[in-house]
C-alpha cells in the first residue's frame, strides 16, 4: 500500500477539482518542495476535530489525493499552491514525524465511472451547465456522471460535513441519491422543468 503525507483541512477536496491554497508552515513547506522534486502527491483530509495548525488533530478516514497543479510565490510571502484532486483514499495506518508532518499508508479507491447519466438524474448536467456558465467554467463534454457529481458538490454551496459524506460513499449513483435529495432540501431543484428532469 503506499504512503503519503497527508494535509488535513477544515476544506474538502474533491476528485477532478482543485482548491487553492496558502503554504506557510514549515512541515508543509518541506511537504511541497519533496512533492515537487520528486513530481509526487499528498493527500488532503477533513479535520474532524481541532485546528489545522495543530498536529493532533481528529481527522476523517476518508480523503483524496491531490498533485499540484500550479504555485506561486505570494505578495505576502507565503508560497501559494493549486492542489488538484485526483484520486479517493483511505486512511489504513498513519505515523507522525517530529516535525508534525504526519504521513498515511493508503489504499486507493476505485471509482465507478458511469457514463450513461440516469434518466431521473439528466437535470443534473444541465444544473452543471448552468451553473458552470454562471462561474465562467467550460464543462468537458465527455466528463462520466461521476466527475459531474463531484463538479455539482464542488460548486453547490454545501455544508462541509455532507460533501465529505458524499466523497465517502462508494457507488455513483448512490451519490446521485444523496445529492438529489439535498437539492430538493434546498430548494434548486424546484427551478428544474419537469421535461428537463426526464
Amino acid at each position: 500500500m503506499p504512503e503519503i503525507p497527508l494535509f488535513p483541512l477544515k476544506s474538502v477536496l474533491l476528485p477532478g477539482n482543485t482548491m487553492a491554497l496558502k503554504i506557510f508552515e514549515p512541515r508543509y513547506l518541506d511537504m511541497i518542495a519533496n512533492c515537487m522534486r520528486e513530481d509526487s502527491g499528498f493527500g488532503v483530509v477533513l479535520i474532524h476535530r481541532g485546528e489545522e495548525t495543530a498536529t493532533d488533530t481528529d481527522i476523517y478516514s476518508i480523503g483524496t489525493t491531490a498533485t499540484i497543479g500550479d504555485w506561486e510565490h505570494r505578495a505576502d510571502g507565503l508560497l501559494g499552491i493549486t492542489a488538484v484532486g485526483t484520486r479517493r483514499f483511505e486512511i489504513l495506518s498513519t505515523r507522525t514525524q517530529q516535525d508534525g508532518l504526519t504521513f498515511a499508508e493508503v489504499k486507493l479507491l476505485e471509482e465507478s465511472h458511469t457514463v450513461e447519466i440516469p434518466g431521473q438524474f439528466h437535470y443534473m448536467l444541465q444544473l452543471l451547465d448552468h451553473i458552470s456558465a454562471q462561474a465562467g467554467r467550460i464543462r468537458n463534454p465527455d466528463q462520466p456522471f461521476s466527475e459531474i457529481l463531484y463538479q455539482l458538490i464542488y460548486l453547490l454551496p454545501l455544508e462541509t460535513a455532507l460533501k465529505q459524506r458524499l466523497l465517502e460513499i462508494p457507488e455513483c449513483n448512490d451519490r446521485a441519491i444523496i445529492l438529489h435529495a439535498e437539492l430538493i432540501r434546498l430548494g434548486v431543484i424546484q427551478y428544474v422543468k419537469p421535461d428537463e428532469a426526464g
